[in-house]
């Protein structure tokens, strides 16, 4: 694309990466006559816990199933609370209302947007009070029991400084991975570094089943309880793919989380093309990087130490970039450019501000980076040529 050049076709905020392989995966499932949960579920199970290095990999219809079904098994209830992040996706904290459990939405680190092992100490010490090993939020009495770090965009949180807190104050970690495949922190992937980790698999995530996600842990005795839940509380050996008979037993209460074999099998193709489209979208970040690093006004995707899944590629436009992010939103898609925003901060919606008495004036990170975050594509579908483009839109923007 050329200066003062628009694109003749719509470039979209994202789109699945798929080709032949998975298309004949697919019919294969279908040819099979076996579409519910079945061999390519437990097959894409075991490459998946394979590629991570974890104990168990559970496949799931979502990512939110995945941290359900976490909270369930915890036996969160009513007299607990959570910690969570305020910039997330609403799943991250809605999941707790299920249980009558009380998210408590703390700000987030202004320098990578992350859940900040600083601002959880802060928090403690402010607000709670450890007493006979036990972690308690002074305002609503509750305990708190789960800190649940959000890796937003790839990048993981600093876990070395959060499983230091957990073990402090005996709380468990459930880690928001949605954005984070195949992304690691300190040469590990996550997935294997906290009690529990759930992924997903959306339409528009890096490793896509069109629907789907999956937890990871290396607690056996979870993974077994998780697996019977996920499918209405039957017995393992009376799950439909398992049973030799008629006869089945409910042994708990359950819900109808499973994954069906057709999303598996993609996923089976995804994972082996994983680390491929991996480096397609890094190709993108690193043109982001340095084609806009110079453009006056621009904040670019905060840096990160360790390997990030490059889910992600946000800027934010500051008050002397000339126009306000609505507007460069509505200038990128005249010229035929799709963008997103990740995330409106919770503490936005009417839901959470009513039910939970927020208030903005208590979030100054959030709320700063709210004021101007906009996410350009980055995915391994598109290419350089379509990341020059947006580039070059940018550019003629700023003239």
């Amino acid at each position: 694309m050329n200066e003062n050049e628009i694109r003749r076709d719509l470039l979209a905020f994202a789109r699945p990466d798929l080709g032949a392989k998975e298309k004949e995966a697919v019919l294969r499932v279908l040819d099979s006559g076996w579409l519910s949960s079945g061999p390519e579920t437990k097959r894409f199970e075991s490459e998946f816990s394979k590629f991570l290095s974890v104990e168990n990999a559970i496949a799931l219809s979502s990512c939110t199933a995945a941290l359900h079904l976490a909270a369930a098994a915890w036996e969160l209830g009513k007299d607990d609370a959570v910690l969570v992040p305020a910039i997330t996706f609403t799943a991250t904290a809605e999941i707790f209302a299920y249980f009558d459990c009380l998210p408590l939405i703390l700000d987030v680190a202004r320098d990578d947007y992350l859940f900040s092992a600083n601002i959880v100490r802060e928090f403690i010490k402010e607000e709670c009070h450890w007493r006979n090993n036990v972690l308690v939020h002074c305002q609503s009495k509750r305990r708190i029991r789960v800190l649940v770090p959000v890796h937003l965009g790839g990048r993981s949180c600093d876990m070395d400084a959060l499983s230091e807190i957990a073990s402090e104050y005996n709380l468990k970690i459930l880690d928001d991975a949605a954005h984070c495949f195949p992304g690691s922190y300190k040469g590990h992937f996550i997935g294997g570094l906290a009690d529990a980790t759930a992924f997903s698999f959306y339409a528009t995530k890096n490793l896509s089943t069109g629907e789907g996600g999956m937890l990871t842990t290396n607690d056996n005795a979870l993974a077994k309880k998780i697996r019977v839940m996920r499918l209405h509380g039957i017995g393992l050996s009376g799950q439909s793919y398992e049973r030799s008979g008629y006869r089945y037993d409910v042994i708990c209460d359950g819900y109808k989380y499973n994954m069906m074999d057709m999303c598996a099998a993609l996923g089976r193709v995804q994972l082996k093309r994983s680390l491929d489209m991996l480096k397609k979208r890094q190709a993108i970040h690193n043109l982001y990087d340095e084609k806009l690093k110079d453009i006056h006004g621009l904040a670019l995707n905060p840096k990160y130490s360790h390997e990030s899944a490059y889910h992600l590629y946000t800027i934010e436009i500051l008050e002397n970039f000339g126009l306000k992010r609505d507007r460069f939103i509505d200038e990128m898609r005249r010229r035929n450019i799709a963008l997103s925003l990740h995330f409106i901060p919770l503490y936005h919606f009417s839901h959470y501000r009513k039910k939970y008495d927020l208030d903005a004036s208590n979030y100054p990170n959030a709320e700063a980076i709210y004021k101007g975050i906009v996410s350009l594509p980055i995915y391994s579908a598109m290419s350089l040529d379509d990341a020059a483009d947006i580039v070059q839109a940018i550019y003629n923007i700023c003239a």
